[in-house]
């Protein structure tokens, strides 16, 4: 099968959308499609496809951009992996006549960064609401009009947010992002006298560090010799700087270590040393931090948003909590570092996590959607 694939973010971010790319340009030409990417600029790992030069920010250009990938390449199926409203308006005309879908990570406002007013959720969120509002409008009228004959979500997260936001749920199809297993993972590491609490996400509002933050004095009363760290890209300085400056206020600063910009040797040294891997996050499309620190770290506590209690489902290691909650992070940390993890509990996790959210499930059913709607 031929299949272009669209992408309007820069791929030269860490995780998120930069990494299902690579996920599903291998694995499709590993499977023996023909692939072809319109990016803002190719991946060299991946010499064997076509690449259409894709200008950012998307303007009207995109129509003419994509005509052209349209004409030389001559696609089967068109799956526009990542796009915003302006561009899927301007999209839906030139692939009426081409099988095509859309992916969605996020919906605005969700996950949409406001630099200020961290002190206060109501107060934060209720301006990034007013700010974002044309955005999520657009989204509503997008979606309503039902102008991707498919739309792809991660998580039953996003997926809610769709229909709410008008998508005939017919339409849509849930598709977990995959997860690598990881056998040198041990269940049975003790837990230390100075207990590491690690956590990974850029510093943005949404990411809730400063709830895990506001958890420490409470778990300091139990676990005098607490450590945390907080691992991330710098995405609002504004963040940052509060967060430090809320550590300092709730006297915990000497015990919170911010560490922005790790190299993956660095991230993954933390995560093989962290007691609870902690993903305090108001808002997830999926989240692949806190699947790839299961993969690592026993014990685990996440928030319920994006994929984080599928995940988590049926593991004697896991606590979800309600997103928000500081006092509940501190509970479900403390239940954690004071039970024993069974032996054999990460090869069970592995084996379960790796049938629910395989590679090779992935592509399948990303192969399936395609076939069918050729």
């Amino acid at each position: 099968m031929r299949i272009l694939i669209i992408i309007d973010v820069s791929l030269y971010m860490r995780g998120g959308v930069p990494a299902e790319v690579r996920a599903l340009l291998g694995g499709l030409i590993a499977r023996g499609h023909a692939v072809a990417e319109a990016s803002h600029t190719a991946l060299a790992e991946f010499a064997g496809a076509a690449h259409f030069a894709l200008s950012l920010p998307i303007t009207d250009r995109l129509v003419d951009e994509i005509g052209v990938a349209l004409k030389v390449f001559k696609p089967d199926f068109v799956h526009v992996l990542s796009m915003n409203s302006r561009g899927v308006t301007l999209l839906a005309p030139v692939l009426r006549v081409h099988p095509w879908a859309l992916t969605v990570h996020s919906l605005a406002p969700h996950e949409r960064k406001l630099a200020g007013l961290h002190a206060s959720e109501s107060l934060h969120y209720g301006a990034r609401a007013v700010r974002f509002l044309p955005n999520s409008l657009a989204w509503r009228w997008v979606l309503r009009r039902g102008m991707a004959p498919r739309v792809i979500v991660h998580s039953r997260y996003v997926r809610d947010i769709a229909v709410r936001y008008g998508c005939d749920p017919e339409r849509i199809r849930t598709i977990a992002l995959p997860f690598v297993s990881d056998a040198s993972a041990c269940a049975e590491r003790v837990v230390s006298d100075s207990p590491l609490l690690v956590t990974v996400g850029g510093y943005a509002h949404t990411k809730g560090q400063h709830d895990l933050v506001k958890a420490l004095p409470t778990l300091l009363q139990r676990f005098p010799r607490l450590r945390c760290q907080l691992i991330g890209e710098v995405r609002d300085h504004s963040y940052l700087a509060y967060l430090r400056s809320l550590a300092q206020r709730l006297g915990v600063a000497d015990r919170l270590l911010v560490t922005p910009d790790l190299s993956q040797a660095d991230k993954r040294a933390a995560l093989e040393s962290a007691d609870v891997y902690v993903q305090p996050s108001h808002e997830e499309g999926f989240c692949l931090a806190y699947a790839e620190a299961a993969a690592v770290v026993p014990r685990l506590v996440g928030t319920d948003t994006g994929a984080i209690a599928a995940i988590s489902r049926d593991d004697v290691g896991a606590r979800v909590v309600a997103t928000r909650a500081p006092l509940a992070i501190a509970a479900a940390v403390r239940e954690l570092l004071e039970e024993a993890m069974p032996t054999g509990h990460m090869a069970e996790r592995a084996a379960r996590l790796s049938a629910q959210f395989s590679t090779c499930c992935y592509l399948q059913q990303h192969e399936e959607l395609y076939a069918a709607n050729r």
